[in-house]
């Protein structure tokens, strides 16, 4: 009874894909290779699995617009079910030698590997024009403060 109780308890999570807990940001600095892409064949191999990909966004390294990647068990997602070819995929992997490398735990959504992938763009160009309109509005207080004492000197002048 207590053999069946514990593994009722125990099969969900054996059945899912246990990962490592590295947030995505220090995954992908690892990684040799980022990209967004759909795989779109897939074939047995000597050393486990290779897959071919369509990219559709590079993100790091050197990637063309097709690659091959090698996997040494099947890639599946987060639920344990292989994944689904033509569908869009964020895939980090390693160099070896002259081959791409990855495995299921380095596969993510394609939307949160780029926008942790994406820098803020346009802060220097913010920084400059925040700058001229600091730059503007201390000239504009600092001319109206010299207007504002000639007026006050000319005015004092000519009470007396």
């Amino acid at each position: 009874m207590a053999v069946g109780i514990a593994a009722l308890v125990l099969a969900p999570s054996a059945l899912a894909l246990a990962c490592p807990n590295i947030p995505l940001d220090e995954r992908l600095s690892d990684a040799d290779i980022a990209f967004v892409g759909r795989v779109t064949a897939e074939r047995a191999t000597a050393n486990g699995r290779s897959y071919q990909f369509v990219v559709d966004q590079t993100v790091k390294g050197p990637v063309g617009r097709e690659i091959d990647v090698d996997s040494a068990t099947r890639l599946v997602d987060a639920t344990d079910k292989p994944i689904v070819h033509d569908e869009a995929l964020g895939v980090l992997a390693s160099l070896d030698g002259a081959r791409v490398v990855t495995e299921s735990c380095l596969l993510s959504d394609p939307g949160t590997l780029l926008s942790v992938s994406d820098e803020p763009k346009g802060n220097a160009i913010r920084l400059v024009i925040g700058i001229l309109i600091l730059l503007a509005v201390l000239a504009y207080s600092i001319h109206r403060l010299r207007h504002r004492r000639r007026d006050l000197a000319t005015r004092s002048s000519l009470r007396r």
